[in-house]
């Protein structure tokens, strides 16, 4: 009958399109365990992974694209790219006191095209996101084609790019670097004699040029990006505050410098506006993290706002359950709310599945949680893991 050979066709299709649906999700599988071995490779001091996972010449194109870099510069960075691939790599993380590992957080691939995000965690509660572009090579196996550095601010190739034009910022390559096309030969003098102070680490020579500059000048993304980087490296709290000034004003919510501001924000006791600089990051990766909800949950306890510090926290152990920053930031939060009873949930997590020991002299030496010792809650709780 015909609606027995139609029904059969659609059986049919049915299992194909589940056929092909599995191999492409096993595909994807194969692919993100490629990748974590990769990450899984930086952890373990390994550089040789994520090198063998660039296409040299792939990426010096990407590098060089159409800038005017000079020949002299170009050559070089061809000769010594495969040696200082490397510290160009890591030169951009935040200093640490310990080793910087990565995590994966996010994977995704369709076609010929895929996207990872890896956040690295270094001392201080401090992090860098890289959004990795990546693609298949020969042989299907997995390649890196570029990626967006949170903490640098910009594509590793345009960043690298950038520098080798300053390297030797000839007037035709500074001009090329700017968007206002139109500016007077004077003003490109002055543009490159400033980017060669950023290529040589003078923060001084850089704001004796910079403060003869006209405001066009001052708003161009270039320098305004460098300025914030030299006042941060000068420690000057002045310099520091009027470029972020400048930055915000000129690039309000540009997620490239969100991540910057965060640590700006924290440090000068300007909660909210990490927060808010923080959702900006949040919505640019397209995910919400452990790190990030924990950082909003910590700075909402610095201003006294215990309801949203214990939103965020739960927010915090939802998206990212297996970070162990979540759940002491759950702890803490319920405990600043005198939730004690909810505060009981982080302290099982942190010793079932973390490996503390969460007694009340432990707890005593925390000034955070030592109020926490003699609540009846942490008692009961206490006494049944005796």
């Amino acid at each position: 009958m015909k609606w027995v050979q139609q029904l059969a066709a659609a059986a049919a299709f049915v299992v194909i399109l589940w056929s092909a649906s599995a191999s492409a999700n096993a595909e994807t599988d194969r692919l993100r365990a490629e990748f974590q071995e990769i990450v899984q490779g930086l952890n373990d001091d390994s550089f040789d992974k994520f090198r063998r996972a660039i296409v040299q010449k792939d990426m010096l194109a990407r590098i060089f694209a159409d800038r005017l870099i000079e020949t002299e510069v170009k050559k070089s960075i061809t000769k010594t790219f495969s040696t200082s691939f490397q510290q160009m790599f890591t030169s951009s993380f935040p200093k640490s006191k310990k080793e910087i590992l990565g995590t994966l957080i996010e994977f995704q691939f369709q076609g010929n095209e895929g996207r990872a995000i890896v956040r690295y965690a270094s001392s201080g509660y401090r992090y860098s996101y890289h959004v990795y572009e990546l693609g298949l090579g020969s042989k299907g196996r997995l390649v890196i084609l570029d990626w967006i550095d949170y903490y640098d601010s910009g594509r590793f190739s345009d960043n690298v790019g950038e520098a080798l034009v300053m390297a030797m910022p000839s007037k035709p390559a500074s001009r090329k670097l700017l968007t206002n096309k139109s500016l007077s030969d004077g003003d490109i003098f002055q543009v490159a004699e400033l980017f060669k102070a950023v290529r040589d680490n003078k923060p001084d020579r850089f704001f004796q040029i910079y403060d003869g500059l006209n405001e066009a000048l001052l708003r161009e993304k270039v320098i305004v990006r460098a300025s914030f980087n030299l006042a941060l490296i000068a420690r000057d709290k002045a310099r520091t505050r009027n470029a972020v000034r400048v930055l915000v004003e000129t690039y309000p919510n540009d997620p490239l410098f969100s991540l910057r501001l965060v640590e700006y924000y924290i440090s000068t006791r300007q909660y909210q506006e990490a927060i808010d600089a923080l959702v900006v990051l949040q919505d640019s990766l397209g995910l919400k993290d452990g790190a990030t909800e924990s950082l909003k949950a910590s700075a909402a306890l610095a201003m006294g706002n215990t309801g949203d510090a214990e939103q965020y926290a739960v927010q915090a152990t939802v998206v990212e359950p297996s970070l162990e920053l979540s759940w002491w930031s759950l702890l803490r939060a319920r405990t600043r709310a005198e939730n004690y009873g909810g505060a009981t949930e982080a302290l099982t997590r942190l010793e079932d599945e973390f490996g503390h020991t969460l007694d009340p002299e432990q707890l005593r030496r925390d000034p955070f949680l030592k109020v926490l010792a003699d609540k009846q809650e942490y008692l009961d709780w206490r006494a049944t893991r005796e």
